[in-house]
């Protein structure tokens, strides 16, 4: 055999291994996509839903709200025992249930009344919408507004999320409610606070 002959020969075999070694990075990277896919579609909520607040379990420290007036930011757990409306400015939900919470607070008699609003996204004409919906309520927003919104499974608005004295979520109401109902619901509140701090 000359010595061209077994040059040919190892030239044949290069192309081969390149193959074997493109195919098997390729195999690689498709293994390295399913696993991020999968992490990302199934493990990533699977972890969110295992830390979502469901009532009767203490609400995370480090839920920071900011005031909408004073710019201040508090954990909202230190607000507790608090009942908490979360709206957003251009829902007609929530401008349709804005009266009903008026009129409950009146019912309930405000001064000792633990309510604060909630507006999870501030769109333009938010702070003046909440002063005329909800004159005497202090307003906030979410520091971080999809953590917040994730760990209180807040998914509509309006959202009701009543806080005991414990730090624990009492209660999670979606959507409009009847007047009666918020009045209670203030009342009840109000009442398990002055009952668990006599």
């Amino acid at each position: 055999m000359t010595a061209k002959a077994k040059s040919g020969g190892r030239y044949m075999k290069k192309p081969i291994r390149s193959k074997e070694a493109l195919l098997n990075l390729l195999t690689v990277l498709a293994l390295l996509l399913a696993a991020g896919l999968t992490f990302r579609e199934r493990i990533l909520p699977a972890l969110r839903e295992y830390s979502v607040v469901d009532p009767g379990e203490a609400v995370p420290s480090g839920l920071r709200l900011e005031d909408l007036t004073t710019g201040d930011t508090v954990e909202l757990v230190d607000l507790a025992p608090v009942t908490s409306l979360a709206v957003l400015a251009s829902c007609p939900s929530c401008e349709r249930s804005a009266p009903v919470w008026r009129e409950a607070l009146e019912a309930a008699g405000i001064d000792g009344i633990r309510f604060i609003a909630i507006a999870i996204r501030e769109e333009p004409g938010t702070r003046v919408w909440l002063q005329r919906q909800l004159p005497g309520i202090r307003a906030f927003r979410p520091v971080e507004a999809d953590r917040f919104l994730d760990l209180l499974r807040i998914e509509v608005v309006p959202t009701v999320l009543t806080i005991g004295d414990d730090g624990r979520l009492t209660r999670r109401l979606e959507g409009a409610i009847p007047p009666g109902e918020a009045t209670a619901l203030l009342l009840d509140n109000t009442a398990g606070a002055r009952g668990t701090a006599e």
